[in-house]
Parts: C-alpha cells; sequence; structure tokens
C-alpha cells in the first residue's frame, strides 16, 4: 500500500494505511459523517451507530483482521475506510468533504487492494442513504437486512457485491 497524495485531489490529503493509535480520531470521523445523516434516520439510529467506540476500531485493526486506510490533510484525519476478506466494513469521511471525491478514492484504492489481495468477489452491507452512490460505482444491490448497532438497535440496510476481477 503505498502513501502518497491522493490521486486527482488536492496535493495537501494523502490516503495511507491506519494505524491502531488512529482509533479515536477515526471514531471522531465516523461520529461526525453518521451524525451528518440527521434527518435520514431516526434520531435514536443516529444515536446508536455513532455511539461506535474508538476501542472497537483499535481491535478491528488488530484482532479483528481489517485492514484500514485513512485520508489526512494538514495532520488531521478527515475519512477512512476499512476492509476485511473482501468485504468493505466501513467507508466514513467527514460532512465537510463530502461530494468532493474522497469517498470514491478511499473506495477505488480498497477494491483495487481487496482485487489485488486475492478478492473474487467484494461484499458489503450498506446503509440505504448511501446504497445509491454504491451502486453508481459498480456495486449491485442485494437482500434488505439488518445491521446490528451498538446498544441493541439494528439499521436497516442492504447487502451489496461487486465482482472482484481485475480490470
Amino acid at each position: 500500500m503505498s502513501a502518497g497524495p491522493a490521486r486527482g485531489g488536492p496535493a495537501s490529503v494523502r490516503i495511507r494505511g491506519g494505524r491502531p493509535e488512529e482509533a479515536a480520531a477515526i471514531a471522531r470521523v465516523m461520529r461526525a459523517a453518521v451524525l451528518g445523516q440527521r434527518g435520514r434516520y431516526p434520531e435514536r439510529l443516529l444515536a446508536a451507530w455513532a455511539r461506535l467506540p474508538a476501542l472497537y476500531h483499535r481491535w478491528a485493526m488488530t484482532a479483528g483482521g481489517e485492514r484500514y486506510l485513512v485520508a489526512v490533510r494538514g495532520g488531521r484525519l478527515i475519512g477512512y475506510a476499512a476492509w476485511r476478506a473482501g468485504e468493505l466494513t466501513a467507508l466514513f469521511v467527514r460532512p465537510a468533504e463530502a461530494g468532493r471525491g474522497l469517498g470514491a478514492k478511499l473506495l477505488a484504492r480498497i477494491e483495487a487492494e481487496a482485487v489485488a489481495g486475492g478478492a473474487r468477489r467484494l461484499r458489503m452491507v450498506a446503509a440505504p442513504g448511501v446504497a445509491a452512490y454504491y451502486a453508481a460505482r459498480g456495486w449491485r444491490r442485494g437482500r434488505p437486512v439488518r445491521s446490528p448497532l451498538p446498544g441493541g438497535g439494528a439499521l436497516p440496510a442492504v447487502r451489496m457485491t461487486k465482482s472482484g476481477r481485475k480490470p
């Protein structure tokens, strides 16, 4: 995995591998992105979704076997994506960064690295509010599911897949 400026983006944004000691900053990005969805989901679901602690991310990067990519500008973490064995497990950017192509860059990097690692089919469980975003990038919608949230709730979601063949 190379560290360097995000292709096609401002030279000040770097995408690189995430580190366990960045778990608190990663949790803050996720919380900001989730709470930025107000009006799209019930408040009780947003509150539960936003509660995922930094400890989870630290665990995911170590014992959980997930790989993280982080996007950093000026020393501040502004987005991240995570995957494990061909499954995209997270992709979040700070609301102020939305619409600038950062999420697409993180997604493309994860897809490329998963395929380079041997993934033949990529998969994810996507929140309904972002399923169209992924569909526009070649992901296919599957069946609806419920994604567990901290505190016992569940977020309505949809399974999505994409061919992992090299272009």
